[in-house]
Parts: structure tokens; sequence; C-alpha cells
């Protein structure tokens, strides 16, 4: 590793000007530095077609112009770099394909076919590019153009790398060897439905890196890279804090109010990784969705992290600069104004035909699909917390709906996006719940169905949508016995009593916090083959206009004494 201290190009550099994406000499001169463009993407989700930016204006959304914009940008930056005498570097770090109707129903295929037409030089699995099964993720590895780099990843029965990746990889510009070690997140281990990974294994981040790093310096790398599809925190100055003990919260599984959002954090997020384990001269990650316009800068080993916000919204662009005198990573330069993440709007960044002609056949078959109107909304239906967010209601209320239940519920990570007013076609659902989750009965006594209520009460985390209930809490109690009232199907809680919940079978296999899901009996699980999507699209069929509304299921009231009933003990001797 040799990268300079201060992240900043030396006196002798001073007077040097980088060769700008605007233009730059005929005849570039050798002033001794690599300039790398370093182009990124992380979290696409099938997200190549061109879409609406919602998320920026759920009213007037600019449009975004997908892997047609995309490529028009990648290609006049290698055009650009090539005359400035100067080199490009495209990566994608994971989760590329599930997640949109074009990805899924081409189960990826559309997806790799852009990755390939386009000609990335590199990819990193992610843990959703298994939510199809490891046969097809191979399929789609295998047929892909470039390498695939993933150290992590082994069979278990062996030991030994799988043959459709390999663990690392020695790439070199202008006589600068860089070392890339691709990782993907052990926590793919439990977010996978154990037939998706059967066979694999997933080892833990830190060794491994530090293995395969002295391999790649002992091989004679001057630059050590690391392509992981793990991610920052969602804010980086809270996440500091944590790492270097200036806060007293607890690094937990279910720390989802500091970081953001849709995913679990057991372990390390990279911010923690980079600190922990010196000798990495830059990152890119991803899996967090959570966009940095320059990068993190670890303030002892310096090494430089990168991460885009995903879902096809833009390119990560970099220009690395390398003393190649000494193989000395110097600093970095922001390839626009605005930093380093390139949003691909439609209208700045006109897409490229070649890749819109590519796109097309996919594009158009998905969306026949997908236009078909299933039912009506009285008005917009956003997220929020768990008793005002509508989309978890209208979710949950279905669950009940359909298989008559006492209770349901449903993660509020598993929930991807609002749903307009008005007409609801089957997009508008796919894009809601994209993960093609199965409902699953489960008859769970009333101690399990509190257990799971009050473990998304514990500590700092999020909550979660629930259907059939009346929970009230009062957040400043301890732990495991915040609930003050709690309604089942309009009767007092009953720790005795049998009741029909449903649930997906991702939150059964013990993901979101609830590994103790796994405990239940197999005798008390009925598969539903029913996925959460058509549960919705059925209660819309019977029931549209649907008017989803903030209610009771929900709510906090500090200070609030606790009903008497609750008072019994409902957790196992092992938890109290």
């Amino acid at each position: 590793m040799k990268t300079a201290k201060a992240l900043i190009l030396p006196a002798l550099l001073a007077a040097a000007v980088s060769v700008a994406l605007a233009g730059g000499p005929a005849d570039p001169v050798d002033d001794g530095v690599l300039r790398l463009h370093l182009l990124w993407t992380n979290d696409v989700h099938g997200h190549i077609a061109p879409e609406p930016a919602r998320f920026m204006n759920p009213e007037f959304p600019p449009p975004l112009g997908g892997a047609a914009s995309a490529a028009s940008y990648i290609k006049e930056v290698r055009r650009k770099a090539a005359a400035a005498g100067e080199e490009v570097l495209l990566v994608d770090v994971g989760d590329f394909f599930q997640g949109t109707p074009i990805g899924s129903k081409t189960q990826g295929t559309s997806v790799m076919e852009y990755f390939n037409a386009i000609g990335y030089d590199l990819g990193v699995p992610g843990n959703h590019d298994f939510d199809m099964g490891r046969v097809n993720c191979e399929r789609l590895l295998r047929m892909s153009e470039f390498p695939w780099v993933c150290a992590n990843l082994r069979e278990s029965a062996t030991g030994e790398p799988v043959d459709w990746v390999q663990p690392t990889l020695m790439l070199e510009f202008q006589g600068v060897k860089i070392g890339v070690v691709g990782i993907i997140t052990p926590s793919t281990a439990s977010m996978s439905f154990p037939q998706n990974i059967e066979g694999l294994e997933f080892l833990p981040m830190p060794e491994t890196i530090e293995e395969f790093r002295d391999k790649l310096l002992d091989d004679g790398a001057d630059i050590i890279f690391l392509a992981i599809h793990e991610g920052l925190p969602y804010d980086p100055e809270e996440g500091w804090k944590r790492l270097s003990g200036t806060t007293e919260t607890e690094t937990t599984t279910e720390q989802q109010g500091i970081y953001g959002s849709n995913h679990s954090y057991g372990g390390m997020d990279l911010m923690e990784l980079v600190h922990h384990v010196p000798g990495i001269d830059f990152a890119v990650g991803g899996h967090t969705h959570r966009g940095y316009h320059e990068p993190w800068i670890d303030p002892v080993n310096h090494t430089m992290c990168f991460e885009s916000y995903g879902n096809g919204s833009s390119v990560g662009h970099a220009v690395l600069l390398v003393d190649k005198a000494s193989g000395t990573l110097l600093g970095w330069e922001p390839a626009d104004a605005r930093g380093t993440l390139i949003t691909l709007f439609e209208d700045e960044i006109w897409p490229d035909e070649e890749t819109t002609a590519l796109i097309r056949p996919h594009h158009e078959a998905t969306q026949a699909a997908m236009l078909a109107v299933v039912g009506q909304t009285a008005s917009a239906l956003g997220r929020g917390g768990p008793g005002s967010n509508l989309v978890g209601n209208l979710v949950t209320d279905a669950m009940i709906d359909y298989f008559d239940a006492d209770f349901s519920f449903q993660n509020m990570g598993g929930l991807r996006a609002d749903m307009p007013g008005g007409d609801i076609t089957a997009g508008d659902i796919f894009a809601v719940l994209p993960f093609g989750n199965e409902l699953v009965e489960v008859r769970m006594d009333g101690r399990m169905v509190r257990r799971v209520i009050e473990r998304k009460l514990r500590g700092r985390s999020g909550g979660i949508c629930v259907g059939g209930v009346q929970v009230t809490f009062d957040q400043l109690r301890p732990d495991y016995d915040r609930v003050v009232d709690l309604k089942i199907n309009g009767e007092p809680w009953d720790p005795d009593r049998i009741y029909k919940v449903i649930v997906t079978s991702f939150l059964m296999e013990g993901n979101s916090g609830l590994d103790f899901l796994t405990q239940v009996p197999a005798t008390h699980i009925t598969p539903t083959r029913i996925t959460t999507a058509e549960c919705v699209e059925r209660y819309l069929e019977r029931y549209s206009p649907v008017r989803p509304r903030v209610d009771d299921r929900w709510v906090e009231v500090p200070g609030a004494s606790q009903a008497e009933y609750l008072a019994k003990p409902y957790l196992p001797e092992s938890v109290q």
C-alpha cells in the first residue's frame, strides 16, 4: 500500500492541471501522474430502463435515462480519457438485477447483456443476486464477458472458491499494478433463503481481505482496491462517532435508526472494515444504498471509500491520481462540480442509441405485462413509520383479508416504493414488492406474537408493519416490556391462545432481527404458495378504491400505564 498520507497533491504536482472531461490537449504530456477514471455502479437492482425519478419529486418526477444514459456517459468518458492519455476502470459491486420487472422477469439476462455491451472491467456479486437461486446467479456470471471477483464465496463442502468467480484480480495501467480483492457481505447467509445459497458459505471479511491483500502485495501490486458488496453508514458523522467510541450507541443488528433503512447491520460496515483492516488504498462499496458525493476517507488508514445511492439513478465517477514512479495513490479529483455522483437525467445525458436498441425488446415485453390495471387507491400511499406507513397498512390488511387471519406483519425494508393515487397497475405493486416473497400461515401462541412486537420495539429498532392488532407502547420502558396495551383481532392479548398469523417466508427464515422465528416447529407452519404481491392484487380487485389510513394499530403513548393482563410472563427463561 502506497497511499500518500495527506491525500492531497504534493507541491511537485501543484502546477499540473488534470485534463477535465470538457476537453484536453491533442498531444498529452506525461507528467508522471496516472489519472485513472474510476467509474462504478452499485445496487442497480435492474434499473436499466428509462423511468421517472419519483424519489426526487413524486408529483413531477424528472426522467432518468437508465442504462442508455449511463452508456452515453461512459462512452464519452472513455473517448476523452483516451485522447488525454488517461485510463478508465468500470466496476459493479453487486445487486445488479433483482428489483424491477425488466431485471426480474428476464432473470437478470437483460442486465448482463447490457453489462457485456458497455464493457465492464469487473464485478462483485451481491446478496440479492442469489434471490432466484444459486444456479441462476452462476448462469449470469458465466455468461459475463468480464471477470467476477469474490474472495469469500466458497463451496461449503470443500472450502474451496467457487469456480465461477475468482478471489482476486491484478490490473495494470501505465505500469501501475492495482490488485483487486472482491468481497460479498457475509450477511448473505442470513438474508437469503437457504435453498438459494445451498452448498455455499460466506467467509468473514477482515481475515479474508488480509489474506488476499498480502498475496497481491507479494505478487507486486502497488495499490490495493477493495471491491465490496458492503456499504457505508447512512450518516457518516454518526457512523464515525460510533466507530471512534465518542458515542454510547451500541452496534446491534437492529440499529436501523442510525443507518437509515432497509438493511440489517450485523458485523462490520465498510467504514468499520477499512478502519480495522489497514493496507487498502481505495474501496467501492454498495448494499446500503447510501450515496457519498465525496469519498469517506479513514482518518487513520487513509482509505478512500466510494458509494452511490444505487437503483440506476447515477454513475459514480472519481479521478484517482497515482504517481507512476512510486506507485503511490496521491489523491482524487471529482469528475463534476457536484461531486462523484453523476445523476442520469435523460435531458442532460442523452440516451445512447445502441443501448436503447439492446434494452427495448426486454423493456417492451415487461411493460406490457406491468401496465395491466388491478385496482385503485383513493389517494397516494406513502411509507412512514409503522403506524403511518400506508403502504404497509395496505399490505398487512390484504394479508389478514386473504387468509382470515388474526395477525400479520411485514418488515418495512421489504416495502420498496410508494404507491400513486388512482389506478394501480401490476407494475406499481411490483415496485413495492419486487422480491417475490411467499406468505406462510403460522400457528403462533400469544407469547411468540408479543415477542415479535417487543423485538421490533427494542432499542432503536424502526418497528414493523402490522395488521389485525392495536399496539400501544411506551418507548421509555425497558426492552421487551414496552407494550402497554395489545389487542389482537379486537380482544386482549392472551399468552396461551393460538393465533393464526400470516407472514413472509423471508421473515420466518429469521431475517430482520427475528432470528427466534426459526424456533417455530415445522408442524406449525403451512406454506400458502401465494406471494405477497398476489395477495395485494386480490385485495385491490375486491375493494377498490382502497382507502388505507393512519389508525390505532401502532401508537406510542409515553408514560402510559401498562394493562394488567400484559404483566404475565411471556419470554423463555433464556431470554429473560
